[in-house]
């Protein structure tokens, strides 16, 4: 076996969670140092939630697996154990290993970039933010102590985006603070950067297997990266955008 086909098959073990402990230790280990391999990771990790997504969770037809498993030697795991979409996860990596899709044309801005890394990391790590908490006036003085930067921390539960939590980000020299939203089993990291410029129309592309959006008001920018459909990012972004300005808007108590 090939070092290539060794490495696909590590990574496909980790993608489905049938590493040991010592295992996923050392393959977090060799992720957090090689960032291709990270990257790796999570395109192939996007692919195997757009396929859960897409396809129904039915077992084979039991007539079906009586079949193939006759013509087989007895594997250790019986492969139709796992639902189609497992199997066509698996296809699919063997096919598109390395194929990136919805790449930026132009390469993304430097701090994109990073946050997407950010994502990336602390989806391995689990780590993906330093304060839970669900009250926005837990998070929002939390952060404000750690960061230069005021945050919005929105409440839009109601919309099916609970705040999750948040944590901080090194950009460079820049101390950066991120709110993390979920949604489902997804999450969405929304960094809020120095304003530049006039306010900016939405706009969205992807990177590494995940969807980025970026945009300005009159006095924050902002970042969000997320592994949900760029269909439901939209649906966020939006909906921050509107929420955002109606606090804005609203008279502050004397």
């Amino acid at each position: 076996m090939s070092a290539e086909e060794e490495s696909l098959l590590r990574l496909q073990a980790a993608l489905d969670g049938e590493l040991d402990a010592e295992g996923a230790i050392a393959f977090e280990r060799d992720c957090a140092a090689d960032p291709a391999l990270a990257a790796r990771f999570a395109r192939a990790r996007a692919r195997d939630v757009a396929l859960r997504e897409a396809l129904p969770v039915e077992p084979a037809p039991a007539a079906l697996r009586a079949r193939i498993e006759a013509m087989a030697p007895p594997p250790r795991k019986k492969l139709f154990d796992a639902p189609p979409y497992a199997l066509a996860a698996s296809l699919a990596l063997s096919v598109l290993a390395g194929y990136g899709l919805g790449q930026w044309r132009s390469g993304p801005p430097q701090d994109e970039r990073a946050l997407v890394s950010a994502f990336i990391r602390t989806q391995i790590s689990g780590g993906n933010v330093d304060i839970a908490n669900s009250d926005r006036h837990v998070i929002k003085p939390w952060l404000a102590h750690r960061a230069p930067l005021s945050v919005a921390a929105l409440d839009l539960s109601a919309a099916g985006f609970p705040l999750a939590g948040g944590r901080v980000e090194a950009l460079g020299e820049r101390i950066v603070p991120v709110l993390v939203y979920a949604r489902r089993e997804h999450r969405i990291d929304l960094t809020e950067l120095p304003v530049t410029g006039a306010p900016g129309e939405t706009g969205f592309s992807s990177l590494d297997g995940l969807h980025v959006a970026r945009w300005s008001d009159s006095d924050r920018g902002y970042v969000a990266v997320s592994d949900l459909p760029e269909v439901e990012l939209k649906q966020f972004v939006e909906l921050f955008r509107v929420e955002s300005q109606r606090e804005r808007e609203e008279p502050r108590p004397r």
